[in-house]
């Protein structure tokens, strides 16, 4: 991708020469001779880099970067200045400038700073969308378990982490599509880029088209500035279309030729622009029916089921059922500053019992409400039985000695492991990318259960 640089300065002869030394190095250079200038340049493009001049009438190079930081707070900005307004310029620094360079200076000087500049911009802008998609920190004991078909996913998700094969993932609502497609991005070669998820049944065709493509300015009503498309933004990366059955088909034929050419054009203008992302998606919908029906186009269909997968619901992984109650009990303990740690029978046995019809969601849902009205360490059919969940308390036993979460789950956790390891054929590396784990930490707990 080709990066932008916007030159801001009242001095014609200088922003002449600054443009043909930039544009030697590679960069889309557009100038500006004042800041007004800028900030209406800005409302139309997005650049990666500007370059402003202090000293400028009426707005000047202070004043533009505080424009710059009430829409975008990470745009890098380097000013230049004179000897006698570094003062001025140790400001702007305060203010969110990337640094400052004095005149006079050599191009290269600049042109050094500037990759920098970009560089260091293109990190926070990757640390920010890691931060804006970060799951909870056990993503992994969520996919993960006893399930074989689970790790059957697993294991050919391994076998092409390091190809951009679109993948599929089709199942119920709540049994953890997103969470597993997240756990594919980090299975891949692209695991330190970007990963960004759009619901396509979110958002109305206009505004979707416009998250995907980007638009230009004045492309519809509101569009008053120049925006990127998460197509764009995700460059090296992972875009993941949760609930793609939803796609309008003015929009299916647009998403088909981005992923046939891995170009776009913006809502409203009529240059491409190269990408390079892998496509993930899911749906809770049957898009084989979909497709016969015309309502989904089988061309795309094609292209994005290039690996099929279908997650299972929660009613048929009752073996992964205690991994979930912990790793949902521990995430409340810490939220709600509780101390759970234990089932009763009868709160068990409910719980084995329940078709889990809203699946992982649900029984979040459920644990949540039981961690918050557990009046000690331990879980009872009381409370999970509310109005919203209605129990027939009579129909469990209720013997007085609890289970005990931790030894539970390490049972569970035996299970899983040898279950990784038959399906890896013995290979331990392999196998803990199948559990979604670090290496070293299936050699500690093969260690610690002596396996």
């Amino acid at each position: 991708m080709l990066h932008k640089i916007l030159l801001v300065d009242d001095e014609q002869e200088l922003l002449s020469i600054l443009k043909r030394s930039l544009s030697r190095q590679g960069y889309v250079v557009h100038t500006a001779s004042s800041g007004e200038e800028a900030w209406k340049a800005l409302s139309e493009t997005m650049y990666d880099l500007i370059v402003s001049d202090l000293a400028m009438e009426p707005m000047g190079g202070l004043e533009l970067l505080k424009q710059v930081r009430t829409i975008d707070s990470i745009l890098p900005f380097i000013i230049m200045t004179g000897a006698g307004s570094i003062e001025t310029a140790v400001d702007a620094i305060k203010l969110g400038a990337y640094h400052y360079i004095t005149k006079p200076f050599k191009t290269q000087e600049l042109a050094l700073l500037a990759r920098r500049a970009i560089e260091h911009g293109e990190l926070h802008r990757k640390l920010e969308s890691f931060n804006a998609q970060e799951e909870d920190d056990q993503t992994g004991a969520m996919v993960i378990g006893n399930n074989a078909v689970i790790q059957q996913m697993m294991n050919t998700v391994d076998k092409v982490s390091g190809s951009d094969a679109p993948i599929l993932i089709q199942g119920e609502t709540g049994t953890g599509k997103s969470m597993f497609a997240k756990r594919i991005h980090l299975a891949s070669s692209r695991a330190d880029k970007p990963f960004f998820t759009i619901d396509c049944g979110a958002l109305t065709e206009n505004l979707l088209e416009s998250e995907l493509f980007g638009h230009v300015k004045g492309a519809f009503t509101g569009a008053t500035r120049a925006k990127r498309g998460l197509l764009e933004e995700a460059q090296g990366g992972t875009i993941f279309l949760d609930e793609i059955g939803e796609l309008s088909p003015s929009t299916q034929v647009k998403l088909l030729r981005a992923i046939q050419e891995l170009e776009i054009k913006p809502v409203g203008g009529n240059t491409p622009i190269n990408i390079d992302v892998r496509f993930l998606s899911a749906t809770s919908r049957n898009l084989d029916e979909g497709v016969e029906t015309g309502e989904f186009r089988k061309d795309l269909y094609y292209r994005l089921a290039v690996i099929p997968l279908r997650l299972p619901p929660l009613r048929e992984r009752q073996d992964d059922l205690l991994l979930f109650v912990d790793h949902f009990v521990r995430k409340f303990n810490t939220r709600y500053n509780k101390d759970v740690t234990e089932l009763s029978p009868s709160a068990l046995q409910m719980l084995m019992d329940s078709p889990w019809k809203g699946n992982i969601r649900e029984l979040e849902n459920v644990i949540e409400r039981a961690v918050l009205l557990s009046d000690d360490n331990i879980i009872t059919l009381d409370s999970l039985c509310t109005n919203a969940r209605t129990c027939a308390q009579n129909k469990y036993e209720n013997p007085s000695q609890p289970v005990e979460l931790k030894s539970a789950v390490e049972k569970a956790e035996i299970s899983a492991i040898r279950q990784a390891l038959a399906v890896a054929e013995g290979n331990r590396s392999k196998a803990a990318k199948i559990l979604g784990i670090g290496r070293r930490t299936l050699y500690d707990k093969i260690d610690t259960y002596n396996l």
